[in-house]
């Protein structure tokens, strides 16, 4: 039994083990980014709660972090207590557990997390996004093909895949600064709205 009408996800992807092997953005954006979260976070924000839990050897290796995946490593996996990389990404996907041999069979199992989704969700991803791979939201064949994503479960998953639009961005004109972030923001509200109307009507 869900709270929620409905849910939107941004920038982030159903299946995020992929992430570990974005080698191009390990190589391009991420290490300006593992940086950044880990000044303001690890260190700034949630330092004492960091040093707190991990062992010296692991604020050692979350301070050497050079990517996004690295950061997940040191800093998510062993501050909550993960296996490793791929049972944290697991656990944050919504495709997380079924294995990635399942994604070329032709059906899924009844008891796979996407299969109970028991509301609308969509899923917006630009597929040059520079940070989480497009892979982590689709592919050309097998389950992932969005067309058979969408038929999962009872139909709730939808899509809304973009050729461009970076990471959380989808800038609009020249003077993108002036439209921060509307795009996206009108695709959120125009969707959860069509679901409000849909369910008074229904």
């Amino acid at each position: 039994n869900c709270a929620l009408d409905s849910a939107v996800a941004i920038s982030g992807g159903l299946d995020m083990r992929f992430e570990a092997v974005y080698y191009r953005a390990e190589r391009l954006w991420q290490p300006m980014l593992a940086q950044t979260l880990r000044d303001d976070f690890a260190v700034g924000k949630w330092g004492e709660r960091f040093r707190a839990r991990l062992t010296k050897d692991q604020m050692k290796n979350l301070m050497r972090a050079a990517h996004v995946s690295e950061l997940g490593k040191s800093a998510a996996v062993a501050y909550n207590g993960f296996r490793d990389l791929d049972h944290y990404y697991s656990e944050m996907s919504a495709l997380g557990d079924i294995p990635i041999e399942e994604y070329s069979g032709p059906s899924l199992e009844p008891q796979r997390r996407i299969q109970s989704l028991s509301i609308p969700l969509l899923v917006i991803h630009a597929l040059d996004d520079p940070l989480v791979t497009f892979r982590t939201v689709g592919a050309n064949h097998g389950l992932m093909h969005p067309t058979n994503l969408t038929k999962t479960g009872t139909g709730n998953l939808l899509l809304l895949l973009t050729k461009g639009g970076g990471h959380v961005g989808w800038p609009l004109g020249w003077f993108f600064f002036l439209n921060t972030w509307k795009w996206m923001n009108d695709a959120a509200m125009s969707f959860t709205n069509a679901v409000d109307h849909s369910r008074k009507e229904g």
